[in-house]
């Protein structure tokens, strides 16, 4: 799959950059009042491709992934199969959009409560109170790499007939070069509806951090952090 994130990780080794991932994965740890001293002998999941289960690993947790930098077999249907849990599971990047129907979308939030023991977070933007401009075109983001500095773009393509859905495109513009990700659809997600969707599925507390933000790699768009204990 063409993606940013593969196209970066031919010019950037990803697990060099640590400093910046134990920003990002202490972004989770930190604000809520769960106990993540390493020593606890925690276990962690971490979905998705990002620099969290890097930030993790460098701080002294104990980290497994799917769909993560590195390669592996393992998968959300495969554990819940296999019966296994972990204390704690961090999907986030606005995971919960890349479903296209709201029942998939609940699908997904099942399968999160049934993978943890104590809590799962994600993260969402503020689709209710987003701002006109906001909606359409994200912040350009520049990328240093000595192959030369590379400029990101993002735009969502809303569907005209349903309005929670949007295409997600993406380019990178780099030496007078253009490289165009592949188009995701997504579908925008609400508090009020994970909260509901999530104590359906059997969680127990919902809350959402209000100062502290999680930013994506290659991306100044901020997202919310949300604490889900089941």
């Amino acid at each position: 799959m063409n993606n940013i994130l593969s196209y970066f990780t031919k010019q950037i080794d990803l697990n060099s950059l640590t400093k910046t991932s134990t920003i990002k994965a202490k972004s989770f740890l930190d604000p809520f009042s769960f106990n993540h001293a390493p020593n606890k002998n925690k276990t962690y999941l971490v979905i998705g491709k990002n620099l969290i289960s890097v930030g993790l690993k460098s701080l002294g947790y104990h980290v497994t992934e799917v769909d993560g930098i590195n390669k592996n077999d393992l998968t959300i249907e495969g554990l819940i199969v296999n019966g296994t849990k972990f204390d704690y599971v961090i999907a986030s990047d606005e995971y919960l959009t890349y479903y296209t129907s709201e029942v998939a979308q609940i699908n997904a939030i099942e399968q999160l409560v049934k993978v943890t023991n104590i809590a799962f977070y994600t993260t969402l933007k503020d689709y209710k109170n987003m701002a006109p401009n906001q909606r359409f075109f994200y912040e350009n983001f520049e990328v240093k790499t000595d192959s030369g500095d590379a400029v990101v773009v993002r735009k969502r393509d809303w569907n005209k007939s349903d309005k929670q859905r949007w295409l997600y495109r993406q380019w990178v513009i780099q030496n007078n070069k253009l490289f165009v990700a592949d188009t995701v659809e997504c579908r925008s997600m609400y508090f009020k509806q994970l909260a509901k969707f999530s104590s359906d599925a059997g969680a127990k507390d919902f809350q959402v951090e209000k100062k502290i933000m999680y930013k994506p790699l290659f991306s100044k768009s901020y997202e919310y952090i949300i604490c889900i204990s089941v």
